[in-house]
């Protein structure tokens, strides 16, 4: 069961690098909420989940960062078919720019395939996570 988690967030991020949104916002329940730096935000719908995504790469792009590394740091075994699964995202640029995000996905199963329900963009678990 874990091999199909660790491949279903290592896919979720391949789509991102590949500019594939569209199929990324099926990885999705909606409202989805993402807590950031910034607070919460809830994208209410695909559309909005598919905005805040391109306006992303679009920063990425003008920062010419690209990802570099992708590590599953834990992966939480499901309790009630809810799961999370905390991940470190590197992005650099040829300038050595550099982009290092912990980033927590909150996930349940859904037939056939788990689905997010919130990300949140934080620390590495404590110990007591």
């Amino acid at each position: 069961m874990s091999r199909l988690m660790s491949e279903f967030i290592e896919r979720h991020a391949r789509l991102f690098r590949e500019g594939r949104i569209e199929e990324m916002l099926d990885d999705c329940d909606y409202p989805l909420a993402v807590q950031g730096a910034d607070g919460l935000r809830v994208l209410a719908t695909r559309d909005t989940y598919r905005e805040w995504l391109q306006g992303w790469q679009r920063d990425l792009g003008t920062r010419e960062l690209h990802e570099e590394s992708l590590r599953i740091h834990t992966l939480e075994l499901p309790r009630a078919g809810k799961f999370r699964v905390w991940i470190e995202r590197s992005f650099e640029s040829p300038g050595s720019d550099r982009v290092d995000l912990a980033v927590i996905y909150y996930c349940r199963f859904d037939t056939p395939r788990p689905v997010i329900e919130m990300i949140e963009f934080g620390a590495a678990p404590g110990p007591n996570d």
